[in-house]
Order: structure tokens, then C-alpha cells, then sequence
């Protein structure tokens, strides 16, 4: 039995609270864009499938919460990780700051796991 995809990559999406990773992921993945998003809990995947080069790619994009009380939950979903998208707000002092943060979580994760 052949899978209906060539190649099947999970991706996560990380950042701060409230930046827009969940109304990124609905665009991307339903084409769709609503203004009132419920923060995410945890965390919640969508799936798009797309053709590239003549192959059919399954994008399994994992959305996680921005909450640093749900930092402990997100951190075992870089296990079988193939990147990671790290969502900014906007150019500020803070962010970048904030951003920081995810970055330096992401090598710790990625380095456990032998990804770097």
C-alpha cells in the first residue's frame, strides 16, 4: 500500500502569546482568517498537503501555545521535529527579547534529540 504523499515533514510553530501563529497556521493551511482566535491550548495541528517538483509533500504543522505555563507540555513536540517556525510580533525590544527565549529552547530541544 503507497502512502498518498512522497515525503511527510512535522514543523512547529512557536512564539509568544497572541502573536498570530494560530491565524498564520488557518491561512495557510484553510485558507481561511478569522480576528477573534482563541489562545491555543497546549497545542493543535493542521495538515496541508502540497506538490512541489512533481512530489506530493505532507506538512504536518504543529501549533503550540505561547503561555509560559504550557512551555513544559510544548517542549515534548520537537520529538520527530523536521523545523521550526518561530512567529515574531513585530520588531520591538521585547520580542526580540521574548524570542530569545523560544530560540534558546529550541537548540536545548533540538540538541537533546540530536537535530542540531
Amino acid at each position: 500500500m503507497n502512502p498518498e504523499y512522497d515525503y511527510l515533514f512535522k514543523l512547529l510553530l512557536i512564539g509568544d502569546s497572541g502573536v498570530g501563529k494560530s491565524c498564520l497556521l488557518l491561512r495557510f493551511a484553510d485558507d481561511t482568517y478569522t480576528e477573534s482566535y482563541i489562545s491555543t491550548i497546549g497545542v493543535d495541528f493542521k495538515i496541508r498537503t502540497i506538490e512541489l517538483e512533481g512530489k506530493t509533500v505532507k506538512l504536518q504543522i504543529w501549533d503550540t501555545a505561547g503561555q509560559e505555563r504550557f512551555r513544559t507540555i510544548t517542549s515534548s513536540y520537537y520529538r520527530g521535529a523536521h523545523g521550526i517556525i518561530i512567529h515574531l510580533n513585530h520588531p520591538s525590544k521585547m520580542s526580540f527579547n521574548v524570542e530569545k527565549v523560544f530560540i534558546s529552547e529550541s537548540s536545548l530541544n533540538c540538541n537533546e534529540l540530536g537535530l542540531n
